[in-house]
């Protein structure tokens, strides 16, 4: 008899299942996206400096994310990416020109450490959970921007 109760109660719930699964299959949103992306919505991001024309570009200054010479963000810099990578993972852009530099002066070579800069960015956005395959990187000498995201069209 406990048979028959475990049956009807399985069978009973695979039918609720299943008449949930279907209940949205039919709506626009279920549907796949043909539509052009819809634009980027820049919100208040700390630390950055931020322009949005055409495309969005996405600044970061001065000694903003490292102390001149340094390889790894200061305090306030890491806070700064953190919320740069959840925004990242928000938006619909996918496709990132990432130019990351490194300043003379502090016996590096300036090079090598916007190489290790972009080597541990790219760890850090990886490790939390943003899409870096499609992003196209830059390494540059000189002070100015520390890092710099500029939006990169889709071709057609």
């Amino acid at each position: 008899m406990n048979q028959w109760r475990l049956f009807f109660a399985a069978a009973t719930l695979t039918t609720l299942c299943a008449c949930a699964g279907l209940q949205g299959a039919n709506t626009p949103a279920a549907l796949p996206a043909v539509a052009k992306r819809p634009a980027i919505q820049v919100t208040d991001l700390p630390c950055a400096q931020v322009s949005s024309t055409d495309l969005v570009t996405l600044r970061y200054p001065g000694e903003n994310l490292y102390r001149g010479g340094a390889a790894l963000p200061k305090q306030e810099g890491l806070a700064c990416l953190e919320v740069l990578s959840d925004w990242l993972k928000n938006v619909p852009q996918d496709r990132w020109q990432v130019t990351v530099s490194g300043e003379a002066g502090h016996g590096f070579e300036p090079l090598a450490l916007a190489g290790k800069r972009q080597e541990l960015l790219q760890r850090f956005f990886t490790r939390k959970g943003v899409a870096i395959n499609n992003w196209e990187w830059l390494t540059v000498a000189g002070a100015g921007e520390q890092l710099q995201l500029l939006e990169l069209k889709d071709s057609p």
